[in-house]
């Protein structure tokens, strides 16, 4: 793979591949977790996915698209820990099978500057208002049906009434009231300020030549700037377990129970492992005691994010199990901090962890969210070494690393008539 920066603060990453029959293209800013920005962002990322002030119509930007044989073309936001992003995504045919001369390579980055750096709006009024307003609309009724996925709802009430007051309680995606009250202006405002203050990573993948695609990327216009990004979140422990019970219209209860658990840098790999046999994998403690053997829950899995340090699992339970499975769940941790994971477990779970790592690199999404994620995070793991920082985990790092949890939160969703 080649990275350059080619100003500061702005990296091109590209990753040669003569495996797919198309080249993705992700534009990512990336600034820190900010409840005053965060809002706006998600609001402009909607107005670009949308349309620009050349392509002024949610029609002409599909229609562009088509020209340039049947594009792909979405805008995304996500977190990692501290982290905030606004990604666009460009699939494009590769050069290769265009019949007509014209390069979709170079096309696909001229759109991407029209969307980029001329979108729908001016800077007296901010984006368009009509078809703001509009987008306001569609996100808020977005926002409103997840109180419908009642898994969804669940863990994040269950991670506001965690992290409380912190800006690492709000969603990627925002809030109701923060979308509420973000006007055209602001949204607008914010996101000139994005393109001009965010660190910036492009990646290409596919069969690509370097040097053209470092010649394109020069017409997105991008400035230098200074952007020192962390993505790590530490929160102090809390006295003691924290407990909620929420009433809701469902007839399966859910069950969220969170662990602080710290993980350094050198403890990735066993932190993934430890996860996968805990409650991330098919064949996981969680789904085989708790679930198999037991019969308590209706599904149950586990998560870790190295960059909250949290561990949280997630069931849908009979209301009349749920003690006996916060029970059982906690035995299972505690068999983990106390006894050797078995070599025939542990040898199982690592394998289906490369399996399920090798499964993505036929993706190219998959492979351009990776080079992204090693490069801001400066976590940057060949493939081959991959596989051998998962085989080098032993039982006694899992137990060790096991020993670190802290149960700090539980959260648990009832049937009844809806309290909130």
């Amino acid at each position: 793979m080649f990275t350059k920066e080619i100003q500061k603060g702005v990296f091109i990453h590209v990753l040669p591949t003569q495996q797919f029959a198309t080249t993705h293209i992700a534009v990512n800013f990336t600034q820190q977790l900010n409840k005053k920005t965060l809002n706006e962002r998600v609001l402009a990322g909607n107005m670009l996915e949308t349309a620009s002030k050349k392509y002024d119509s949610q029609t002409k930007l599909t229609q562009v698209l088509n020209e340039m044989m049947g594009a792909a073309f979405g805008v995304e936001v996500f977190k990692i820990g501290q982290l905030h992003t606004v990604r666009l995504q460009l699939n494009l045919v590769h050069d290769s099978f265009v019949t007509t001369g014209k390069s979709l390579l170079s096309e696909g980055f001229d759109f991407l500057n029209e969307v980029i750096n001329a979108p729908m709006g001016n800077f007296d009024e901010g984006f368009t208002p009509v078809m703001f307003d509009r987008q306001k609309e569609v996100a808020l009724d977005e926002i409103a049906g997840l109180k419908e996925d009642k898994p969804f709802y669940a863990l994040r009430q269950a991670l506001n009434a965690y992290y409380g007051t912190s800006v690492q309680a709000t969603p990627a995606f925002g809030s109701a009231q923060g979308l509420a009250n973000v006007t055209c202006q602001t949204a607008w405002q914010v996101w000139q300020d994005s393109v001009v203050k965010d660190r910036i990573d492009i990646v290409v993948v596919g069969d690509v030549d370097q040097a053209q695609v470092m010649q394109l990327a020069q017409r997105l216009h991008f400035t230098a700037r200074d952007k020192m990004l962390s993505a790590y979140y530490h929160q102090d422990l809390l006295p003691q377990v924290k407990q909620i019970k929420r009433v809701d219209d469902v007839v399966q209860a859910r069950l969220v129970l969170g662990y602080a658990l710290p993980a350094a840098d050198s403890e990735y790999f066993i932190a993934t492992v430890f996860n996968g046999i805990f409650g991330s994998l098919a064949n996981s403690r969680l789904l085989l005691n708790v679930r198999e053997k037991s019969g308590l829950v209706y599904g149950i899995s586990s998560d870790y994010n190295p960059y909250t340090d949290l561990l949280l699992v997630e069931a849908g339970v009979d209301q009349a199990n749920l003690s006996l499975t916060v029970e059982k769940v906690n035995e299972e941790l505690q068999r983990l901090q106390q006894a050797l994971v078995p070599d025939e477990e542990l040898t199982i779970a690592k394998q289906l962890i490369k399996n399920t790592y090798k499964m993505t690199l036929d993706q190219p999404l998959y492979l351009a969210d990776r080079v992204y994620n090693q490069q801001v995070l400066q976590h940057i793991v060949s493939d081959d070494d991959y596989s051998r920082c998962i085989d080098a985990v032993t039982a006694t790092q899992i137990r060790d690393f096991a020993q670190k949890a802290t149960w700090q939160l539980h959260y648990e969703m009832v049937g009844g008539t809806p309290n909130e």
